[in-house]
């Protein structure tokens, strides 16, 4: 079964398991909720790369920039 971050209508945080369906439910109750990215996320909410990625990946991301002129790809160290 699924679990959820939601805030009540009194917006406090719960962490609740329950079935899509019953979630649908407490939002029309006026529950909403709460997006939390994965602790091991490679993309920070802003888009930039993490600091914790190595080289090895920044140059991975300037060959794709530079095989694509078009790109914004932008690297934590600019070729």
């Amino acid at each position: 079964m699924p679990s959820y971050t939601m805030k009540d209508p009194d917006g406090i945080e719960h962490d609740i398991m329950c079935s899509i369906s019953e979630m649908e439910k407490k939002k029309e109750e006026g529950w909403t909720n709460v997006f939390k990215p994965p602790k091991n996320n490679l993309i920070g909410h802003t888009g930039d790369i993490l600091s914790h990625t190595g080289s090895g990946w920044n140059d991975v991301l300037g060959k794709i920039r530079d095989a694509h002129p078009g790109s914004t790809i932008q690297t934590k160290y600019q070729n």
